[in-house]
């Protein structure tokens, strides 16, 4: 900005003073270089001369030191007194050493601490190291280096003289500014002195008009030649003066005459006003209803506007729009207008009635032509023949064009014969397009707006299926570690409550809630990955109790509802309100089981200041069946907590949308979502802000024969088998082993890969090698892949189970390994390992 000021200061100076600018910088610069190069050589200089200096100081140090430094120590005190007490007669000399070796002789001045001085000597040279020159020299005694001479110079004499070369430069710089201003002050008059008379000389022309006015030349250079050239352009301009006065006389008589002939057409041209205002009306009518109809987007509303706006200014009496279907040839009514209720009475035309194009007998509209009907008796056809029977003597019909192509007819009528003008006709035909172009940019518009709705639908499927991918391919992740940690809890609660017969029937009780939360945990995990797909028809359903359930639930959340929320000073009241004779629900009961405990829990933290939590089930009274038998049940959830806002009742079904901040994960109700999806079933849910929230679970009523009947029946333990268990985790070894046992199974465990191929060998060396190995997948350094292929190898008719966390997903994608006869997922279950075991041993015999 300061820039473009400079800039525009710079243009309106006069051109004496840019010319005494223009000099003063010119030598300006020249001088600053010129003393900038002066001043560069003078420093180079006088550091070379100053090194040389310091080294010659050094070289007579070097050789008085030269007899001490052969004698060693007790010299010392003499060559500080004697040699270097003499750089005193040298100010700049700062400090000062003699090295015999790598140690410090001797110093100056012997007030500075031996630490501040280099703990050895540095390669001889000289350097500048901020403000001083540092100097080493080795000292030789003719055959060899015996020490080594140090000094360190300020460089004060030489700032000094940098500061007397800038005064200097200074002053040269002011009285060389000062010659050259008077130079230039003398020498720019010889270019400024013509400009300003030139100058002048125009001012007075332009000013006083006298064109023979000359400017007088004062030099034979470019400013003379321009003298000339401006005095030729004067002589130019008084002869052009002269032919244009001579012309203004002719020009004077000639208007005189047109004059006479203008007079004659000014009534010819107020015919013609007229004609004009009559159109400009017509046109500002036009933009009128351009204006009015595009502000509409509907297609009925634009129609209506433009017959409404023809009926108050073109004053007719009645007005439709019929829109052309090129499939049918027919003409449907798109809108009417018509203010006289005889005349409406009389027609009977109403939106959506249909006539052939044939019948109007318009059909030449579908060519792009305007029909007018001077008088409706005398034509034949339907659409003609009724505008006649109403009273309407005249129409005009005039085709909506679109692209070339029949989109509707606008159909105005009056009741005079021939009543309407060419000039209203051509209106008509002018608001034609922009109506036919209004009205296609609306379906145009509801089209779009309608696919749009359609598109975002679709979109919104589609990032519900990615997300809930997603949420498998993360769980797939930490499925292992998960499945390792449970395996413990729910096979030794297996084995307790089949082995330990004197347990109390509260301690049996506990032991049943921790093994079937457990089995949950699991079940959920494997089922995360395959969130996102329907439930195929192979997967078992069995019937369960929906009340029994429920109390099942309620017992296993007690703790979270009750029991913490008391420890808080919160109470909860929980109501369970089951409806007698619900009849059994067709689904999987660890899904459902855990769909409701998200739902509790849910509603336990909606209510932070503690609440009423209504658990109720009852049979659908909207869909029942003809024979009046109910067809679904539903079970509700119902919380006096804060509610939900719209945009939360929106988004709450989408995986990890949470408004728990840190404490939500965002996928109870997704998952309670997917659970009702894969049992055919569906959610609803109703709530209000500060009232609270209801969900519902709507679940069909099934008959049972469709279900797939799932196995019930627990295989019996196979006959005693001799069996090797290759697992890196203590705990799921240990666990394997007392199940195995506990059927009379001989068992040997083995802690990693090579330790059971180890064990394997062995066994095969005594001659009784293991009946069936099972192996865990991931384990470090060889996992289950290399185990079953190095076994396989060796004994291809051994079976071979892999127990994993990744069970579940292995088994649903299809992916077994190679060499492996059984997958089992983790937590092991007695029954599937029991149903393996029999499956291999009965193969391997067959």
């Amino acid at each position: 900005m300061n820039t473009l000021r400079f800039m525009i200061w710079l243009r309106n100076l006069s051109i004496k003073w840019k010319l005494t600018l223009i000099i003063m910088a010119a030598s300006t610069v020249a001088l600053l270089l010129i003393s900038a190069a002066f001043v560069t050589y003078e420093l180079i200089t006088y550091k070379k001369a100053m090194v040389q200096n310091v080294k010659t100081t050094a070289s007579i140090l070097g050789s008085q030191s030269v007899i001490p430094l052969s004698f060693g120590a007790g010299y010392e005190k003499e060559v500080e007194d004697n040699t270097l007490s003499a750089l005193k007669a040298n100010p700049h000399i700062v400090a000062a050493g003699i090295y015999n070796g790598k140690e410090l002789f001797a110093r100056y001045p012997k007030n500075i601490a031996r630490e501040l001085f280099p703990q050895k000597p540095g390669a001889d040279g000289a350097r500048f190291e901020k403000n001083h020159l540092i100097l080493f020299q080795s000292i030789s005694d003719g055959s060899a280096k015996i020490g080594t001479v140090y000094l360190e110079s300020d460089l004060q004499e030489m700032q000094d003289r940098e500061v007397k070369y800038a005064g200097i430069i200074l002053l040269f710089m002011l009285a060389s500014s000062a010659v050259a201003f008077l130079l230039s002050s003398f020498l720019r008059g010889l270019v400024s002195a013509p400009l300003s008379h030139l100058a002048e000389t125009a001012r007075a022309v332009s000013a006083e008009k006298n064109y023979s006015v000359r400017a007088v030349k004062q030099g034979q250079d470019e400013l003379g030649q321009l003298i000339d050239v401006f005095n030729e352009m004067l002589t130019g301009i008084q002869e052009r003066d002269a032919a244009l006065q001579h012309a203004h006389d002719k020009l004077e008589k000639r208007v005189e005459e047109r004059t006479k002939d203008l007079q004659a057409e000014i009534v010819e041209r107020r015919k013609t006003q007229e004609a004009l205002q009559q159109q400009l009306t017509r046109i500002s009518l036009l933009h009128q209803i351009t204006e009015a109809i595009s502000e509409r987007q509907d297609l009925a509303s634009i129609l209506h506007v433009a017959l409404r706006q023809l009926e108050d200014h073109l004053t007719v009496d009645m007005g439709s729009v019929y829109l052309f279907n090129p499939e049918s040839e027919t003409l449907i009514q798109g809108a009417v207008q018509q203010s006289d209720p005889e005349l409406a009475g009389k027609l009977d035309w109403h939106k959506g009635s249909a006539i052939t194009l044939e019948q109007t007998g318009l059909s030449q509209c579908k060519d792009g032509k305007t029909i007018y009907l001077a008088d409706t008796k005398q034509i034949l056809s339907d659409l003609p023949r009724a505008l006649a029977e109403a009273g309407l003597r005249s129409a005009a019909a005039v085709p909506l064009m679109v692209e070339e192509k029949l989109f509707g007819i606008l159909i105005v009528a009056r009741r005079g014969v021939n009543s309407f003008s060419s000039g209203e006709c051509e209106f008509l035909r002018m608001l034609s397009g922009h109506v036919a172009l209004a009205a296609h940019q609306a379906r145009l518009h509801m089209e779009l707006q309608t696919a749009y709705n359609d598109l975002r639908q679709t979109q919104q499927a589609v990032m519900q299926q990615d997300r809930l991918r997603a949420l498998g391919q993360m769980a797939s992740g930490i499925a292992h570690d998960i499945n390792n940690a449970l395996s413990p809890v729910v096979g030794f609660a297996g084995l307790l409550l089949s082995y330990e017969p004197n347990l109390s029937q509260s301690a049996r009780k506990h032991l049943n809630y921790i093994k079937t939360a457990g089995e949950d945990v699991a079940h959920l995990v494997a089922r995360l990955r395959e969130f996102y797909r329907r439930r195929e028809e192979r997967e078992p359903l069995n019937p369960l109790d929906l009340n029994r359930m429920i109390e099942q639930v309620v017992d296993l959340t007690r703790p979270r509802w009750r029991d913490i929320s008391q420890g808080r000073g919160i109470m909860v009241e929980m109501n369970v309100i089951l409806a007698e004779g619900i009849p059994t629900v067709i689904g999987i009961e660890s899904e459902l089981r855990e769909a409701l405990t998200n739902l509790i829990l849910n509603a336990v933290d909606a209510m932070p200041k503690g609440g009423k939590l209504t658990l109720r089930t009852r049979l659908s009274g909207q869909n029942f069946s003809p024979d009046n038998t109910p067809t679904h049940a539903v079970l509700e959830v119902t919380d006096t907590g804060s509610g939900m806002n719209e945009e939360t009742q929106r988004r709450c079904l989408e995986p990890f949308f949470s408004t728990k901040g840190n404490r939500g994960t965002g996928m109870g109700l997704p998952m309670v979502y997917g659970v009702m999806e894969r049992h055919d079933g569906r959610i609803e849910i109703e709530s209000e802000v500060g009232k609270g929230t209801t969900v519902r679970l709507i679940f069909p009523l099934r008959e049972q024969a469709s279900i797939n009947p799932s196995p019930t029946k627990e295989s019996p333990a196979s006959s005693p088998l001799q069996i090797l268990c290759i697992d890196d985790e203590p705990l799921l070894r240990e666990l394997v082993k007392e199940i195995l046992e506990s059927d009379g199974h001989r068992v040997q465990v083995a802690d990693g890969g090579q330790t059971g191929l180890d064990a394997f060998q062995k066994a095969v060396e005594r001659g009784r090698p293991f009946d069936i190995v099972i192996t865990d997948l991931g384990m470090p350094y060889l996992d289950g892949r290399e185990v079953a292929k190095r076994l396989k190898a060796e004994s291809p008719a051994t079976p071979i189970i892999l127990l994993t966390g990744w069970g579940a997903f292995m088994k649903s994608d299809g992916d077994v390994p190679a060499h492996i006869d059984g997958i089992l997922s983790k937590p092991p279950r007695s029954s599937e390992l029991r149903e393996t075991l029999a499956r291999l041993t009965k193969r391997q015999v067959n």
